[in-house]
């Protein structure tokens, strides 16, 4: 039996797309220099090389599917942490995140008109450069929806070709280049990041503790029984956990043969036995102020379990998590924190914004009591409420076909603008009421990294025939001009944020990453400060970034 696999491919556009994402994944694994490749670039390259193969794909739609469900995506992965960010310390994020986007889009501009490129490589340029798919995706959504204005010698997939070819160009470079590039900056401008990181901790109280997940002594609670001291005959609940420092919550209180809810107002006598549940270090700290130990199976028989909550309620947003009061309230402890997909130091200190996602460990019924305070439970949504899902794409696309003309100009959000709106409000509005738009994370992601690999490899696909002609006629000025674009950003906003915001080097560094939506430069600079406070600025800048770098897109390919 014989199989041709060309032919295969070629009368299954299906299977070829489902080919290009597995083999690109694949390839998405391999490191040069230590440096993973990563997904997208993978797809993108396998993608490239099959269209250069002259495999194309006879159902176009499949790259605007992808474009679709990725960009909405985006915006609901936003929503949650994107009004509460902008009105608490959204200022200096804001900012930053658009002075990156701003660079570059002049320097862009600029360079096009100095070196005279064709239509549509200034936006893959763009797009390439700082790494965004939210500007690849704006830029080619405002030449299909017909939002751009082309020039009279070229069609709409020349265009679209241009801006796939010097994406796929600058790309590397600028996932690469730019890793390159943080890694040896602070060394550059003479600053020390594990110092800086350290003086920001320690001035926001967050030296402490930066938790990775795994339970400490200070995070992983037990229950103990203890015989009342005399020192707390005659005093109440509430009195002696103030004592004791509000580190833990009492329980249950046996008096003879009764078994007590360890209620607040609850008076202590001669004889009684209080089961109380703190973490380790407190026990073994405070053994001589709560009393002589006891075994008492009918006091300590609670389960202690881990569960992650989502904050969506405005009486825990914007506080410490020193004033929740979780362990002398709950008897629960937080082992960790993420933001924007970012894990965040935990201290008493750390502020807690919507959409922030807590794991915390408890008694079963206290974390309950919990979850209702802060939020919800995340196990809590299992279900993807696909009506608001579809009807959210539906609002989206008609927000973003609606044009104001001035002349001959038409101006409007494209597609790309109306879906990531539409969903920033359908997250925020399943933030605010879980129940409405619910979708678990770990089906948006899937939904988000799905469509962006049909789009890559549909990008790929349609780039790949005009590739090798872009890289033989503008190859080596794109490259340079990539260059340009991907540190310049840094440098000028890195310039911005010292000595306009006077933000500290190892958080504004971390910030600077987000505005270029850079996870993988992230983790060179959490590493090279040793310290998860460069995180801490990436989650501020990320959801503005994803925002301003989508319409920048659409704004190189519109004047």
């Amino acid at each position: 039996m014989e199989i041709d696999l060309r032919s295969l491919l070629s009368a299954n556009p299906i299977l070829l797309i489902f080919t290009i994402i597995g083999i690109g994944y694949i390839l998405g694994k391999i490191k040069l220099a230590g440096i993973e490749f990563g997904s997208t670039s993978g797809i993108l390259i396998i993608g490239l090389l099959f269209g250069h193969l002259g495999f194309v794909t006879e159902t176009p739609h499949a790259g605007t599917f992808g474009f679709i469900i990725f960009i909405y995506t985006v915006g609901l992965q936003a929503g949650p942490s994107f009004f509460s960010a902008f009105l608490a310390d959204g200022r200096r994020y804001i900012l930053l995140a658009l002075i990156v986007s701003l660079t570059a889009v002049a320097m862009v501009f600029l360079i096009t008109k100095l070196v005279g490129f064709e239509y549509g490589l200034n936006a893959g340029l763009l797009a390439g450069a700082l790494t965004s798919t939210p500007t690849l995706a704006g830029a080619q959504d405002a030449i299909t929806s017909g939002l751009a204005s082309l020039p009279e010698t070229m069609d709409a997939d020349s265009a679209l070709q241009n801006i796939g070819a010097a994406y796929a160009i600058t790309y590397i470079f600028g996932t690469m280049g730019l890793i390159i590039f943080i890694n040896y900056f602070p060394a550059l401008i003479k600053i020390d990041l594990v110092k800086s990181a350290e003086e920001y901790a320690t001035a926001h109280g967050l030296i402490k503790k930066e938790t990775s997940g795994q339970f400490t002594s200070e995070t992983l609670p037990i229950i103990r029984a203890y015989e009342v001291s005399e020192e707390g005959i005659g005093k109440t609940i509430e009195q002696r956990v103030l004592e004791f420092g509000k580190v833990g919550k009492p329980l249950r209180v046996r008096r003879g043969n009764k078994i007590l809810e360890a209620d607040n107002d609850l008076v202590f006598e001669k004889g009684d036995i209080v089961s109380f549940i703190t973490n380790i270090a407190a026990h073994e700290q405070s053994q001589s102020i709560l009393g002589h130990e006891i075994l008492d199976p009918a006091l300590i028989s609670f389960q202690i379990i881990k569960k992650q909550i989502v904050v969506i309620n405005q009486d825990a947003i914007d506080k410490p998590i020193k004033n929740l009061d979780m362990a002398a309230d709950f008897g629960c402890f937080t082992t960790e924190l993420i933001r924007a997909g970012i894990k965040i130091p935990i201290t008493g200190e750390t502020i807690i914004q919507k959409g922030d996602r807590i794991s915390v460990t408890g008694e079963e019924l206290n974390l309950q009591d919990l979850a209702d305070k802060l939020g919800y439970f995340e196990g809590e949504v299992e279900h993807t409420d696909l009506v608001t899902f579809a009807f959210g794409i539906v609002a989206g696309l008609l927000l973003g076909s609606i044009f104001i003309k001035f002349g001959n100009l038409s101006i409007g959000l494209g597609s790309a603008g109306g879906l990531l709106i539409s969903g920033i409000v359908i997250g925020f509005l399943s933030s605010v009421n879980p129940t409405f738009g619910s979708m678990p994370v770990a089906a948006r992601n899937l939904l988000m990294n799905f469509g962006l690999a049909i789009f890559m490899a549909s990008v790929g696909l349609g780039a790949g025939e005009k590739v090798v002609d872009a890289f033989i006629s503008a190859g080596l000025p794109l490259i340079l001009c990539g260059i340009m674009i991907t540190i310049t950003p840094v440098l000028v906003a890195y310039a911005f944020g010292r000595f306009i915001l006077k933000m500290n080097p190892a958080l504004l560094i971390g910030a600077i990453t987000g505005a270029m939506t850079s996870t993988p430069s992230l983790s060179v600079v959490t590493e090279a400060s040793k310290s998860y406070i460069p995180a801490i600025g990436y989650a501020g800048t990320y959801t503005f970034a994803n925002v301003f770098l989508t319409f920048a897109g659409t704004l190189m390919v519109i004047i």
